[in-house]
């Protein structure tokens, strides 16, 4: 205790007096005061550079080092190995560490070779809440991509690209471009995985050897995963994304000045167009009625589908036009309005109200008596004439 405290005195005197140096006496070890990290460090000089690089060998520290010390230290005569710390400023406290700039060496190298070894790619799954991509195999060879989609469609909504508005699906092909017979699709909504493989899994298709298999889809990672390479997506594309998806969930849309309208709003619902008596005499005469009825819509805009309720007793027929407009103006149209021989009521349809009739067992059996009873009849006339 009493020869540490009797050389820490000694150090601290010689860093007044000889400029922040001092010599050890046991070994000539020279130390250089470090103002900025309170601690006296070993003078890297030439000589010591001579005597380090023949015990040890020449490393980029070392050479670095030197590099260093020829800039900012006077020339010195005595070489050293190692630093005094002031807590700790005795000989007997130090211990040699020179070898630690080639320990450093060799784990860089080793760190730097796992980096660059290639992963091999592995198969993951994602999670089952967030995977929507369904995989279908055992297709028919000669299947085309608009096939494919069509197929899938049946099942769910197809999922688009953010930025190019495209379906998202991918169909396998070989070296020459061929397809392979497997392919995958990503739906809008989870649940549309489980219709497909409930309504396609095990069914051979037209054209088809195999029965087609339809399971949840499984990807290959290949590297390791970066999320700082992950595509950036800009903020007004996600917008439009999620407007689209919800577009597609709803049951409004917008017309043509902007008015959130029900998607039923396009169909009108016309009362009192024919009475369902005349049918049992003459069933001709439901698609005579129906034609007239498109011919008049058609002059208001497109008409996708006229519909005669031919049960209804109050004579009921649907018309869903394409445009919300053409909807209004034929309700202006029809109300009012007669139609053979009767006054029509015209109004949208509320979304709601189910307008067809089932046929009850009664009416069935009475319906193929009369049809039997009109078959003999028929057949009797023939005889006759």
């Amino acid at each position: 205790s009493s020869g540490i405290n009797a050389e820490y005195g000694e150090m601290e005197k010689q860093k007044t007096a000889a400029g922040h140096f001092y010599t050890d006496p046991a070994d000539g070890t020279c130390y250089e005061w470090d103002e900025t990290r309170r601690a006296w460090f070993p003078r890297i000089t030439d000589d010591f550079l001579a005597v380090y690089q023949i015990s040890y060998g020449v490393t980029d520290q070392v050479e670095s080092a030197a590099a260093v010390s020829t800039l900012t230290q006077p020339p010195a005569s005595t070489p050293s190995i190692q630093p005094l710390e002031e807590d700790t400023p005795t000989h007997e406290n130090t211990t040699t560490t020179s070898t630690t700039p080639d320990l450093d060496t060799a784990a860089s190298n080793s760190q730097l070779a796992k980096k660059k070894a290639k992963k091999a790619p592995e198969w993951f799954q994602l999670e089952e809440e967030k995977n929507t991509w369904v995989y279908v195999s055992g297709l028919p060879l000669t299947m085309s991509s608009e096939e494919f989609l069509e197929l899938m469609g049946k099942y769910g909504i197809v999922a688009e690209h953010a930025e190019t508005e495209k379906k998202k699906f991918k169909m396998y092909t070989d070296g020459e471009g061929h397809f392979k017979g497997d392919a995958k699709v990503c739906y809008f909504r989870r649940e549309s995985i489980a219709i497909a493989i409930q309504m396609l899994n095990g069914v051979k298709l037209s054209g088809g050897n195999t029965k087609v298999k339809v399971e949840p889809a499984k990807f290959e990672l290949k590297g390791e995963f970066d999320p700082k390479l992950k595509p950036k997506k800009r903020n007004n594309i996600k917008k439009k994304k999620k407007n689209r998806q919800e577009n597609l969930l709803d049951w409004r849309e917008r017309a043509g000045g902007g008015e959130l309208k029900d998607k039923h709003a396009k169909i009108v619902i016309l009362h009192n167009c024919f009475d369902p008596k005349e049918f049992l005499e003459d069933a001709c005469q439901i698609t005579e009625i129906r034609d007239d009825i498109r011919e008049e819509c058609e002059k208001l805009g497109p008409t996708k589908k006229v519909i005669i309720f031919d049960r209804h007793p109050q004579g009921v027929v649907s018309v869903k036009f394409g445009t919300y407009e053409a909807a209004d103006e034929a309700v202006k149209l029809f109300q009012g309005r007669w139609f053979g021989g009767k006054q029509i009521a015209a109004a949208l349809w509320d979304g709601v109200t189910d307008y067809a009739i089932e046929e009850t067992e009664g009416e069935r059996e009475a319906r193929l008596a009369s049809w039997h009873k009109f078959i003999e009849d028929g057949g009797e006339r023939e005889n006759a004439v």
